[in-house]
């Protein structure tokens, strides 16, 4: 009965009536349907902003997986940045779209799409101010690069150059921050930080360009210690030769290096202070260069270094240069072979020549001494006068250097506060921070074993209450073979060490803000106190040939979550590391996180 009044109601309705109900269901029906075609229209075009996004965003990660001087500088570097751009800016495009006005004015929808516009178009703006710089700085290494005043010129250039492109990320604006969706504000805060990383390397390039090329115009005089790396110390070599270097003009000469322990001083003269002197004392650092090096801080041992250098020759300097051999062979793959006292050396045999070879046949009482002293020194001036003479490839150049800065086997001291700012914000001052954490095994017997014995160190973590627990498991092991020259395992006249005995001292660094710091399993603590921003404590260590000890230590962290920074102890081998379930080699500063 409803139906059929329904209807006949229907059926009574005037033509017109009808036809507007039509009209009305018809324009609904096409604002449905113009509303799911630009739904599926807007869906698409973020999809494929999306896509483009990631991929400037995997392009741009490659480009950061490749940091080196050498390969950032390279023709490659520039093409995947170009590309990233290209990327960043198809996605920009896509965004740009009227059809996402509607968006931009939902209060929360529409700050999620400013965030991700915004943060597309900064992302392309680094890509394109990223290549411009790149391209720049190769044009730069392209040019002639002749000695003296042509090298400070390109130094200047490159400072100018870091700090145009470090003014245009700057600028850059990466859009709203507050009130993103997790996601999207994680990958905010990820970009931001990476931008501050960005200005901040700029920023290095252009202050250490600057010191550098003021030291190199001149004139100044530095301290050389030539570190080797079978006698170590503490992050370095025992500093057994030294000389000095001058620059005027651009260029810089070294003079022959002389044996460390000809600048041996009477007691008194030179006193070490402070936490060297609280802590080393008892190895009278204040003597002579080669009891250097017991703390890791190049920061603390190279004043004393240019103190004991002035008291001993009556000749003052202005900063302090230490080089190991590591760092010799790394300038050696960018001079190429060189010949000292008739000796070709290159990259491949340096360190075999160093470690061993020059010591056959040298006795602690023989004349040979001098002589091996005079090769190293030859082989230092001949491999820096090469690199000065010849258009050497300075992208070589570059990655060795960074290489061995790396390492700690390249570090630089100045008395000049803003020299010192640059080499310390850039890595090479040999400095710790709060959070650094150093295993050093000192060589205090005068043989040159160091190769011949590897560490490794274990690291675990556990929360204990409001804080955490670390475990450093140290194994040291002494695998001096048979038949080493005497020059290199002993025996010494008056020593109480037979062939191959290693004696030293362990020593390991933790966090300023560890508490409950102990060591154990090696004997009596003979150093406990601060060093700098760090705790230190060092035990005795005394290993016959094919024996090993262990040492372990334990401190607390506050809080549950933390992370500390592997010092690079410039050993060869290099200490292997395990924490975290990775295991790592420490020839480059390395975070531990838990």
């Amino acid at each position: 009965m409803a139906v059929n009044e329904t209807a006949s109601a229907t059926e009574n309705m005037p033509t017109s009536r009808r036809r507007r109900r039509r009209r009305r269901w018809l324009i609904a029906l096409a604002v449905v349907v113009v509303v799911v075609v630009w739904g599926v229209i807007v869906g698409v075009m973020t999809l494929s902003a999306y896509h483009h996004d990631r991929k400037g965003l995997a392009v741009l990660e490659e480009v950061k997986a490749n940091l080196s001087p050498g390969t950032l500088t390279s023709a490659a570097s520039i093409h995947l940045l170009d590309q990233a751009q290209a990327e960043f800016s198809s996605a920009q495009s896509e965004l740009s779209s009227p059809l996402f006005a509607p968006i931009a004015v939902v209060p929360v929808i529409g700050r999620q799409y400013r965030a991700v516009k915004a943060l597309s178009s900064a992302a392309g703006t680094v890509s394109a101010v990223g290549s411009s710089f790149v391209s720049q700085v190769q044009g730069l290494l392209d040019q002639p690069h002749g000695a003296g005043p042509e090298r400070v010129a390109s130094l200047r250039r490159l400072g100018v150059l870091s700090l145009s492109a470090e003014h245009q990320l700057a600028q850059v604006n990466t859009g709203p921050s507050q009130q993103l969706v997790g996601p999207l504000a994680s990958k905010y805060n990820e970009f931001v930080t990476q931008l501050y990383d960005a200005r901040l390397r700029l920023t290095k390039s252009a202050a250490v360009s600057a010191v550098v090329a003021n030291i190199l115009q001149g004139p100044q005089t530095y301290l050389v210690l030539a570190a080797n790396n079978a006698e170590m110390r503490a992050g370095s070599g025992t500093f057994l030769e030294a000389g000095t270097a001058s620059t005027a003009d651009g260029s810089l000469t070294l003079g022959g290096l002389q044996p460390s322990g000809n600048t041996t001083l009477p007691a008194g003269v030179v006193e070490a202070t402070g936490q060297l002197e609280h802590n080393w004392g008892w190895l009278n650092p204040g003597l002579d260069l080669r009891n250097l090096g017991t703390t890791p801080q190049f920061d603390v041992s190279a004043p004393l270094a240019a103190r004991i250098w002035t008291a001993s020759t009556g000749q003052q300097i202005d900063g302090v240069l230490a080089l190991d051999v590591v760092g010799l062979r790394q300038m050696l793959v960018a001079s190429g072979p060189v010949v000292a006292n008739g000796q070709v050396v290159d990259a491949a045999n340096v360190e075999q020549f160093l470690f061993h070879d020059q010591y056959v046949g040298v006795t602690d009482n023989s004349t040979g001494a001098d002589e091996r002293v005079d090769a190293l020194g030859s082989l230092a001036s001949a491999v820096l006068r090469q690199l000065q003479s010849q258009n050497s490839d300075l992208r070589s150049l570059a990655n060795a250097l960074s290489s061995a800065v790396t390492g700690r086997h390249l570090m630089v001291w100045s008395k000049n506060p803003v020299a010192e700012s640059a080499w310390t914000v850039s890595g090479v001052a040999g400095t710790l921070a709060p959070r650094s954490v150093d295993v050093s095994l000192i060589n205090i017997a005068g043989n040159k074993l160091d190769q011949f014995v590897p560490i490794d160190v274990a690291v675990s973590h556990r929360t204990q209450g409001s804080g955490t627990a670390v475990t450093m498991t140290i194994k040291v092991s002494n695998q001096t073979p048979p038949g080493e020259p005497q020059y290199v395992a002993g025996p010494f006249l008056g020593s109480p060490l037979a062939y191959g005995d290693y004696g030293g001292a362990l020593a390991v660094n933790v966090p300023g803000s560890a508490t409950h710091i102990s060591m154990s399993g090696l004997g009596p603590l003979a150093v406990r106190g601060g060093e700098g921003p760090t705790w230190v404590l060092a035990a005795p260590v005394s290993l016959d040939p094919g024996t090993a000890v262990t040492g372990v230590v334990r401190f607390t962290e506050p809080g549950v979550h933390g992370t500390m920074e592997v010092v690079p102890s410039a050993r060869v081998p290099p200490e292997q590391w395990r924490a975290g379930g990775r295991t790592f080699e420490d020839t480059a500063p390395t975070t531990i996180a838990w």
